[in-house]
Protein backbone atom coordinates (compact mmCIF):
# COMPACT_ATOMS: atom_id res chain seq x y z
CA UNK A 1 0.00 0.00 0.00
CA UNK A 2 2.86 2.35 0.74
CA UNK A 3 4.72 1.74 -2.49
CA UNK A 4 0.80 2.69 -4.33
CA UNK A 5 0.76 5.78 -2.41
CA UNK A 6 4.07 6.68 -2.95
CA UNK A 7 3.63 6.01 -7.02
CA UNK A 8 0.12 8.25 -6.77
CA UNK A 9 1.88 11.11 -4.87
CA UNK A 10 4.83 11.37 -7.31
CA UNK A 11 2.88 11.30 -10.59
CA UNK A 12 0.57 13.62 -9.03
CA UNK A 13 3.43 16.32 -8.40
CA UNK A 14 5.00 15.75 -11.91
CA UNK A 15 1.60 16.48 -13.52
CA UNK A 16 1.52 19.54 -11.20
CA UNK A 17 4.87 21.13 -11.63
CA UNK A 18 4.38 20.29 -15.76
CA UNK A 19 0.98 21.46 -16.61
CA UNK A 20 0.71 24.52 -14.04
CA UNK A 21 4.34 25.81 -14.91
CA UNK A 22 3.96 25.58 -18.58
CA UNK A 23 3.17 28.59 -20.31
CA UNK A 24 1.87 26.16 -23.16
CA UNK A 25 -0.41 25.27 -20.59
CA UNK A 26 -1.98 28.16 -19.88
CA UNK A 27 -2.29 29.16 -23.94
CA UNK A 28 -4.30 26.01 -23.87
CA UNK A 29 -6.53 26.33 -20.91
CA UNK A 30 -7.34 29.96 -22.46
CA UNK A 31 -8.36 28.37 -25.93
CA UNK A 32 -10.56 25.98 -24.11
CA UNK A 33 -12.01 27.72 -21.61
CA UNK A 34 -15.68 28.56 -23.12
CA UNK A 35 -16.88 32.34 -22.84
CA UNK A 36 -20.19 32.75 -20.97
CA UNK A 37 -20.58 31.11 -17.49
CA UNK A 38 -17.90 31.48 -14.98
CA UNK A 39 -17.33 27.64 -13.51
CA UNK A 40 -19.52 28.39 -10.43
CA UNK A 41 -22.55 28.60 -9.15
CA UNK A 42 -25.50 30.97 -10.27
CA UNK A 43 -28.65 32.61 -9.28
CA UNK A 44 -31.75 34.11 -11.00
CA UNK A 45 -33.28 37.61 -10.62
CA UNK A 46 -36.15 38.29 -12.10
CA UNK A 47 -37.70 41.77 -13.54
CA UNK A 48 -39.15 43.05 -10.20
CA UNK A 49 -36.63 42.17 -8.29
CA UNK A 50 -33.37 43.58 -9.56
CA UNK A 51 -31.20 44.83 -6.53
CA UNK A 52 -30.60 48.05 -5.33
CA UNK A 53 -29.12 50.44 -3.36
CA UNK A 54 -25.53 49.51 -2.41
CA UNK A 55 -24.62 47.07 -5.17
CA UNK A 56 -21.10 46.72 -4.23
CA UNK A 57 -22.47 44.97 -0.67
CA UNK A 58 -25.00 43.08 -2.63
CA UNK A 59 -22.27 41.45 -4.99
CA UNK A 60 -20.02 40.93 -2.34
CA UNK A 61 -22.85 39.00 -0.03
CA UNK A 62 -23.20 37.20 -3.27
CA UNK A 63 -19.69 36.17 -4.18
CA UNK A 64 -18.86 35.22 -0.39
CA UNK A 65 -21.45 32.73 -0.77
CA UNK A 66 -19.82 31.35 -4.16
CA UNK A 67 -22.61 32.98 -6.44
CA UNK A 68 -19.69 33.36 -10.07
CA UNK A 69 -23.28 34.09 -12.16
CA UNK A 70 -26.19 36.43 -11.95
CA UNK A 71 -29.09 35.94 -14.47
CA UNK A 72 -30.82 39.06 -14.74
CA UNK A 73 -34.30 39.45 -16.18
CA UNK A 74 -34.05 42.18 -19.05
CA UNK A 75 -37.49 41.51 -20.76
CA UNK A 76 -40.67 39.83 -21.32
CA UNK A 77 -42.43 39.24 -24.90
CA UNK A 78 -44.96 42.40 -23.75
CA UNK A 79 -41.68 44.75 -22.35
CA UNK A 80 -39.40 46.93 -23.87
CA UNK A 81 -35.94 45.44 -24.72
CA UNK A 82 -34.06 47.02 -21.56
CA UNK A 83 -36.47 48.97 -19.73
CA UNK A 84 -34.32 50.30 -17.39
CA UNK A 85 -30.99 50.93 -19.06
CA UNK A 86 -30.24 53.66 -15.92
CA UNK A 87 -30.12 50.76 -13.97
CA UNK A 88 -29.01 47.87 -16.07
CA UNK A 89 -25.47 49.40 -17.08
CA UNK A 90 -24.38 49.93 -12.18
CA UNK A 91 -25.47 46.47 -11.79
CA UNK A 92 -23.02 44.74 -14.72
CA UNK A 93 -20.17 47.18 -13.42
CA UNK A 94 -20.75 46.06 -9.83
CA UNK A 95 -20.98 42.90 -10.81
CA UNK A 96 -17.68 42.75 -12.87
CA UNK A 97 -15.82 44.09 -10.02
CA UNK A 98 -16.41 41.55 -8.08
CA UNK A 99 -15.95 38.85 -10.97
CA UNK A 100 -19.70 37.88 -11.11
CA UNK A 101 -20.88 37.38 -14.94
CA UNK A 102 -23.86 38.86 -16.05
CA UNK A 103 -26.35 36.95 -18.26
CA UNK A 104 -29.15 38.33 -20.00
CA UNK A 105 -32.49 36.62 -19.72
CA UNK A 106 -35.59 36.92 -21.38
CA UNK A 107 -39.57 35.52 -21.40
CA UNK A 108 -40.08 34.93 -24.82
CA UNK A 109 -43.23 34.06 -25.41
CA UNK A 110 -42.33 33.36 -29.50
CA UNK A 111 -45.81 33.97 -30.64
CA UNK A 112 -43.31 36.09 -32.94
CA UNK A 113 -39.98 34.89 -33.14
CA UNK A 114 -38.01 37.78 -34.39
CA UNK A 115 -39.85 40.39 -32.18
CA UNK A 116 -38.38 38.49 -29.08
CA UNK A 117 -35.43 37.96 -30.84
CA UNK A 118 -34.54 41.36 -30.82
CA UNK A 119 -34.93 41.94 -27.33
CA UNK A 120 -32.47 39.45 -26.54
CA UNK A 121 -30.24 41.30 -29.30
CA UNK A 122 -31.07 44.72 -27.91
CA UNK A 123 -29.59 43.00 -24.52
CA UNK A 124 -26.82 41.75 -26.22
CA UNK A 125 -25.46 45.10 -27.82
CA UNK A 126 -26.17 47.45 -24.59
CA UNK A 127 -23.27 49.07 -23.03
CA UNK A 128 -22.88 50.66 -19.77
CA UNK A 129 -21.44 54.27 -18.68
CA UNK A 130 -17.90 52.34 -18.52
CA UNK A 131 -18.38 50.30 -21.96
CA UNK A 132 -19.27 47.36 -19.80
CA UNK A 133 -21.39 44.66 -21.76
CA UNK A 134 -23.28 41.85 -20.60
CA UNK A 135 -20.93 38.21 -20.76
CA UNK A 136 -23.84 36.42 -22.39
CA UNK A 137 -28.05 35.80 -22.99
CA UNK A 138 -30.51 33.51 -22.38
CA UNK A 139 -33.74 32.56 -24.12
CA UNK A 140 -36.85 31.70 -21.96
CA UNK A 141 -39.33 29.11 -24.05
CA UNK A 142 -41.92 27.83 -22.45
CA UNK A 143 -44.65 28.70 -24.92
CA UNK A 144 -44.95 27.89 -28.35
CA UNK A 145 -42.22 25.40 -28.90
CA UNK A 146 -43.04 24.28 -32.37
CA UNK A 147 -40.07 23.20 -34.26
CA UNK A 148 -40.24 26.36 -37.06
CA UNK A 149 -41.03 28.89 -34.13
CA UNK A 150 -37.89 28.18 -32.04
CA UNK A 151 -35.83 27.72 -35.05
CA UNK A 152 -36.54 31.14 -36.09
CA UNK A 153 -35.97 32.23 -33.06
CA UNK A 154 -32.45 30.69 -32.58
CA UNK A 155 -31.08 31.27 -36.16
CA UNK A 156 -31.91 34.89 -35.93
CA UNK A 157 -30.42 35.14 -32.91
CA UNK A 158 -26.71 33.27 -33.88
CA UNK A 159 -26.91 35.41 -37.34
CA UNK A 160 -26.96 38.47 -35.13
CA UNK A 161 -24.96 37.72 -32.15
CA UNK A 162 -22.08 35.96 -33.94
CA UNK A 163 -20.92 32.28 -33.21
CA UNK A 164 -19.10 32.77 -30.27
CA UNK A 165 -21.46 34.93 -28.41
CA UNK A 166 -22.58 33.08 -25.69
CA UNK A 167 -26.47 31.89 -25.84
CA UNK A 168 -27.98 29.23 -23.09
CA UNK A 169 -31.24 27.80 -24.30
CA UNK A 170 -33.65 27.97 -20.97
CA UNK A 171 -36.56 25.11 -21.24
CA UNK A 172 -38.40 22.58 -19.61
CA UNK A 173 -36.74 19.51 -17.90
CA UNK A 174 -37.95 16.96 -20.02
CA UNK A 175 -39.60 14.83 -16.90
CA UNK A 176 -41.64 17.65 -16.49
CA UNK A 177 -45.36 16.87 -17.77
CA UNK A 178 -46.64 20.14 -19.16
CA UNK A 179 -47.90 19.81 -22.61
CA UNK A 180 -45.29 21.76 -23.95
CA UNK A 181 -42.74 19.48 -23.37
CA UNK A 182 -43.27 17.13 -25.90
CA UNK A 183 -42.57 19.73 -28.62
CA UNK A 184 -39.35 20.73 -27.16
CA UNK A 185 -37.03 20.70 -30.65
CA UNK A 186 -33.98 19.23 -28.48
CA UNK A 187 -31.73 18.96 -31.27
CA UNK A 188 -32.22 22.36 -32.83
CA UNK A 189 -31.46 23.71 -29.55
CA UNK A 190 -28.16 21.27 -29.54
CA UNK A 191 -27.22 22.84 -32.45
CA UNK A 192 -28.05 26.37 -32.17
CA UNK A 193 -27.63 27.07 -28.43
CA UNK A 194 -24.26 26.83 -26.51
CA UNK A 195 -25.83 25.59 -23.31
CA UNK A 196 -28.65 24.05 -22.50
CA UNK A 197 -30.34 24.74 -19.07
CA UNK A 198 -33.14 22.74 -18.04
CA UNK A 199 -35.75 23.90 -15.43
CA UNK A 200 -34.96 21.05 -12.68
CA UNK A 201 -37.90 21.63 -10.63
CA UNK A 202 -38.69 18.82 -8.52
CA UNK A 203 -41.47 20.01 -6.48
CA UNK A 204 -43.39 21.23 -9.70
CA UNK A 205 -46.86 20.29 -10.06
CA UNK A 206 -46.84 17.71 -12.88
CA UNK A 207 -43.94 15.50 -11.97
CA UNK A 208 -43.01 14.54 -7.77
CA UNK A 209 -39.79 12.92 -7.78
CA UNK A 210 -36.68 13.52 -4.72
CA UNK A 211 -34.48 15.99 -6.18
CA UNK A 212 -31.59 13.60 -6.62
CA UNK A 213 -33.64 11.41 -9.09
CA UNK A 214 -35.14 14.27 -10.74
CA UNK A 215 -31.78 16.12 -11.20
CA UNK A 216 -30.26 12.67 -12.56
CA UNK A 217 -32.79 11.63 -15.02
CA UNK A 218 -33.65 15.57 -16.68
CA UNK A 219 -29.26 15.21 -17.48
CA UNK A 220 -29.79 11.63 -19.16
CA UNK A 221 -32.76 12.41 -20.67
CA UNK A 222 -31.54 15.80 -22.17
CA UNK A 223 -28.09 13.98 -23.92
CA UNK A 224 -30.69 10.93 -24.65
CA UNK A 225 -32.83 13.54 -27.24
CA UNK A 226 -29.88 16.31 -27.86
CA UNK A 227 -28.14 13.35 -28.62
CA UNK A 228 -24.63 15.19 -27.49
CA UNK A 229 -22.09 13.64 -25.44
CA UNK A 230 -20.62 17.31 -25.21
CA UNK A 231 -23.03 18.99 -24.89
CA UNK A 232 -22.70 21.87 -22.29
CA UNK A 233 -25.43 21.37 -19.83
CA UNK A 234 -26.23 24.15 -16.83
CA UNK A 235 -29.50 23.13 -14.75
CA UNK A 236 -31.32 25.55 -12.90
CA UNK A 237 -32.58 24.00 -9.64
CA UNK A 238 -35.73 24.81 -7.69
CA UNK A 239 -35.17 27.30 -5.24
CA UNK A 240 -38.94 28.02 -5.09
CA UNK A 241 -40.40 26.40 -0.81
CA UNK A 242 -37.28 23.86 -1.08
CA UNK A 243 -35.36 22.91 1.72
CA UNK A 244 -31.64 23.25 1.81
CA UNK A 245 -31.33 19.31 2.27
CA UNK A 246 -33.01 19.15 -1.04
CA UNK A 247 -30.74 22.38 -2.36
CA UNK A 248 -28.15 19.66 -1.48
CA UNK A 249 -29.61 16.34 -3.27
CA UNK A 250 -29.82 18.47 -6.48
CA UNK A 251 -26.37 19.51 -6.12
CA UNK A 252 -24.60 16.50 -5.49
CA UNK A 253 -26.85 14.90 -8.64
CA UNK A 254 -25.51 17.46 -10.89
CA UNK A 255 -22.03 16.75 -9.73
CA UNK A 256 -22.23 13.11 -10.02
CA UNK A 257 -23.83 13.79 -13.40
CA UNK A 258 -20.89 15.71 -14.61
CA UNK A 259 -22.76 19.10 -15.48
CA UNK A 260 -20.80 22.03 -15.89
CA UNK A 261 -22.55 24.21 -13.73
CA UNK A 262 -26.19 24.95 -12.10
CA UNK A 263 -28.35 27.60 -10.50
CA UNK A 264 -31.03 28.09 -8.50
CA UNK A 265 -34.16 30.41 -9.24
CA UNK A 266 -35.93 31.13 -5.99
CA UNK A 267 -38.89 32.59 -5.03
CA UNK A 268 -38.38 36.42 -5.67
CA UNK A 269 -34.88 36.64 -4.01
CA UNK A 270 -32.54 33.77 -2.56
CA UNK A 271 -32.91 33.32 0.79
CA UNK A 272 -29.80 32.71 3.44
CA UNK A 273 -30.26 29.21 3.44
CA UNK A 274 -30.13 28.73 0.17
CA UNK A 275 -27.02 31.17 -0.30
CA UNK A 276 -25.11 28.83 2.42
CA UNK A 277 -26.68 25.59 -0.14
CA UNK A 278 -24.94 27.68 -2.90
CA UNK A 279 -21.79 28.59 -1.00
CA UNK A 280 -20.94 24.79 -0.75
CA UNK A 281 -20.76 24.61 -4.28
CA UNK A 282 -17.43 23.65 -4.63
CA UNK A 283 -18.33 20.32 -2.60
CA UNK A 284 -20.04 18.81 -5.42
CA UNK A 285 -18.10 20.45 -8.65
CA UNK A 286 -14.94 20.31 -9.81
CA UNK A 287 -13.17 23.94 -10.17
CA UNK A 288 -12.68 23.95 -13.73
CA UNK A 289 -16.05 21.89 -15.22
CA UNK A 290 -16.31 24.02 -18.05
CA UNK A 291 -12.98 23.36 -19.14
CA UNK A 292 -12.92 19.46 -18.77
CA UNK A 293 -15.91 19.44 -21.26
CA UNK A 294 -14.21 21.75 -23.56
CA UNK A 295 -11.03 19.06 -23.23
CA UNK A 296 -12.97 16.16 -24.34
CA UNK A 297 -15.05 17.93 -26.68
CA UNK A 298 -11.88 19.28 -28.45
CA UNK A 299 -10.57 15.47 -28.25
CA UNK A 300 -13.57 13.60 -29.65
CA UNK A 301 -13.68 16.45 -32.80
CA UNK A 302 -9.80 15.60 -33.37
CA UNK A 303 -10.69 11.65 -33.05
CA UNK A 304 -8.38 11.62 -30.62
CA UNK A 305 -11.44 10.23 -28.29
CA UNK A 306 -14.53 8.00 -29.04
CA UNK A 307 -17.52 9.82 -27.79
CA UNK A 308 -19.13 8.25 -24.45
CA UNK A 309 -21.14 4.90 -24.72
CA UNK A 310 -24.48 5.68 -23.88
CA UNK A 311 -24.32 9.51 -24.59
CA UNK A 312 -22.76 9.81 -20.85
CA UNK A 313 -19.26 11.17 -20.18
CA UNK A 314 -19.78 10.56 -16.55
CA UNK A 315 -19.49 6.78 -17.28
CA UNK A 316 -16.19 5.86 -16.58
CA UNK A 317 -13.51 5.23 -19.35
CA UNK A 318 -12.13 1.63 -20.96
CA UNK A 319 -8.40 0.79 -19.78
CA UNK A 320 -8.52 0.19 -24.10
CA UNK A 321 -9.74 3.22 -24.75
CA UNK A 322 -7.48 4.95 -22.06
CA UNK A 323 -3.88 4.19 -23.87
CA UNK A 324 -5.13 4.71 -27.32
CA UNK A 325 -5.92 8.30 -25.88
CA UNK A 326 -2.04 8.54 -23.63
CA UNK A 327 -0.39 7.03 -26.92
CA UNK A 328 -1.97 9.15 -29.96
CA UNK A 329 -1.62 12.50 -27.38
CA UNK A 330 1.79 12.00 -25.86
CA UNK A 331 3.48 9.65 -28.22
CA UNK A 332 2.59 11.01 -31.53
CA UNK A 333 3.32 13.89 -33.43
CA UNK A 334 -0.28 14.16 -34.81
CA UNK A 335 -2.43 13.07 -32.49
CA UNK A 336 -5.21 12.64 -34.53
CA UNK A 337 -3.56 9.43 -36.65
CA UNK A 338 -5.80 6.15 -36.24
CA UNK A 339 -4.36 3.76 -33.50
CA UNK A 340 -5.49 0.24 -32.65
CA UNK A 341 -5.37 -0.96 -29.09
CA UNK A 342 -2.89 -2.85 -29.91
CA UNK A 343 -0.47 -0.30 -31.81
CA UNK A 344 -1.27 1.82 -28.93
CA UNK A 345 0.07 -0.90 -26.50
CA UNK A 346 3.06 -1.62 -28.50
CA UNK A 347 4.06 1.99 -27.88
CA UNK A 348 3.63 1.88 -24.44
CA UNK A 349 5.45 -0.51 -23.84
CA UNK A 350 8.27 0.29 -26.30
CA UNK A 351 8.81 3.35 -24.07
CA UNK A 352 8.32 1.05 -20.89
CA UNK A 353 5.33 2.83 -19.68
CA UNK A 354 2.69 0.07 -20.14
CA UNK A 355 1.28 -1.09 -16.47
CA UNK A 356 2.02 -4.66 -15.08
CA UNK A 357 -1.70 -4.76 -12.77
CA UNK A 358 -3.10 -8.54 -12.95
CA UNK A 359 -3.14 -11.65 -12.21
CA UNK A 360 -1.21 -14.40 -14.67
CA UNK A 361 -5.10 -16.08 -15.89
CA UNK A 362 -5.90 -12.90 -16.53
CA UNK A 363 -7.90 -12.60 -19.95
CA UNK A 364 -6.11 -9.58 -21.90
CA UNK A 365 -9.86 -8.74 -23.94
CA UNK A 366 -11.48 -8.48 -20.28
CA UNK A 367 -8.55 -6.45 -18.86
CA UNK A 368 -8.46 -4.08 -21.65
CA UNK A 369 -13.03 -3.80 -21.31
CA UNK A 370 -12.11 -2.67 -17.81
CA UNK A 371 -12.44 0.69 -15.99
CA UNK A 372 -9.02 2.36 -15.25
CA UNK A 373 -9.08 3.44 -11.93
CA UNK A 374 -7.43 6.89 -11.01
CA UNK A 375 -4.04 5.69 -9.45
CA UNK A 376 -3.24 3.75 -13.03
CA UNK A 377 -4.36 6.33 -15.05
CA UNK A 378 -2.51 9.10 -13.36
CA UNK A 379 0.74 6.74 -12.75
CA UNK A 380 0.67 6.12 -16.62
CA UNK A 381 0.48 9.50 -17.49
CA UNK A 382 3.13 10.47 -15.26
CA UNK A 383 5.86 7.79 -16.65
CA UNK A 384 4.94 8.78 -19.71
CA UNK A 385 5.68 12.39 -18.98
CA UNK A 386 9.28 11.25 -17.71
CA UNK A 387 9.88 9.46 -20.28
CA UNK A 388 9.39 12.27 -22.79
CA UNK A 389 11.09 14.50 -20.83
CA UNK A 390 13.89 12.21 -20.40
CA UNK A 391 17.73 12.56 -22.24
CA UNK A 392 16.64 9.35 -23.95
CA UNK A 393 13.26 10.09 -25.28
CA UNK A 394 15.33 11.09 -28.63
CA UNK A 395 16.58 7.24 -28.92
CA UNK A 396 12.87 6.31 -29.50
CA UNK A 397 10.89 7.26 -32.57
CA UNK A 398 7.42 7.30 -31.30
CA UNK A 399 5.81 7.31 -34.82
CA UNK A 400 7.55 4.19 -35.72
CA UNK A 401 8.21 2.15 -32.87
CA UNK A 402 11.08 -0.60 -33.06
CA UNK A 403 10.02 -3.18 -30.65
CA UNK A 404 13.39 -5.00 -30.50
CA UNK A 405 12.16 -7.44 -27.03
CA UNK A 406 8.72 -6.87 -27.52
CA UNK A 407 6.41 -8.70 -24.76
CA UNK A 408 3.92 -10.98 -26.09
CA UNK A 409 -0.17 -9.99 -26.50
CA UNK A 410 -1.08 -12.43 -23.93
CA UNK A 411 1.53 -11.55 -21.19
CA UNK A 412 1.40 -7.94 -21.75
CA UNK A 413 -1.35 -6.74 -18.76
CA UNK A 414 0.63 -10.17 -16.51
CA UNK A 415 1.42 -9.21 -12.96
CA UNK A 416 5.29 -11.09 -12.59
CA UNK A 417 5.52 -13.42 -9.55
CA UNK A 418 7.97 -11.06 -7.89
CA UNK A 419 5.95 -8.10 -8.07
CA UNK A 420 4.31 -6.61 -4.86
CA UNK A 421 0.54 -8.24 -4.22
CA UNK A 422 -2.19 -6.08 -5.79
CA UNK A 423 -2.85 -3.19 -3.96
CA UNK A 424 -5.87 -4.12 -1.28
CA UNK A 425 -9.28 -3.36 -1.73
CA UNK A 426 -9.54 -0.88 0.91
CA UNK A 427 -7.17 1.56 -1.24
CA UNK A 428 -9.27 4.45 -1.79
CA UNK A 429 -9.14 5.00 -5.78
CA UNK A 430 -11.84 6.38 -8.00
CA UNK A 431 -12.86 5.18 -11.43
CA UNK A 432 -11.93 7.75 -14.31
CA UNK A 433 -14.97 8.90 -16.40
CA UNK A 434 -14.43 10.50 -20.11
CA UNK A 435 -14.17 13.97 -18.53
CA UNK A 436 -11.35 12.91 -16.07
CA UNK A 437 -9.23 11.35 -18.69
CA UNK A 438 -9.50 14.59 -20.80
CA UNK A 439 -8.45 16.93 -18.73
CA UNK A 440 -5.54 14.50 -17.47
CA UNK A 441 -4.14 13.77 -20.99
CA UNK A 442 -5.00 17.48 -22.46
CA UNK A 443 -2.97 19.00 -19.87
CA UNK A 444 -0.10 16.51 -19.50
CA UNK A 445 0.52 17.01 -23.48
CA UNK A 446 0.49 20.88 -22.77
CA UNK A 447 3.26 20.15 -20.35
CA UNK A 448 5.14 18.40 -23.10
CA UNK A 449 4.90 21.52 -24.82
Amino acid sequence: MKAAVGLLVRALSVLAVLALASPAFAGQVQNLSPAGLADGAGIWVNLWHWPDGDLDSYCSKLRANGIRNIFLQTSRSNTEAVPRPEKLGPIIEACHRHNIRVIAWSFSELDHPKVDAQKLIAAANFRSTLGHRLDGIAGNMEKNLAQERVEEYSVLLREKLGHNYPMIAVVYSPLNRAPAVAHIPWKTLAQHWDVIAPMTYWGGRYQKLDPYTYTQLTVQTVRKLTGRPDLEIHLIGDGMGTTSEQVQQFLKACGSSEVTSASLYPNHVPTGEQLACLGRYRDYFPSNSRFRLAAMRELCRTGSLAMPPKGDPSQPIARSEFYRLVARQLFRRNPSEDLSTVQAMEILDNAGVLPELFAPDAALEQALAQPVDSLEAISLVARSIEFQSSNQAHKHQPNHPKIAQKRRADRWLVQPASAEAAQPATAQVKLVNYLDASQLVLQARAGLR
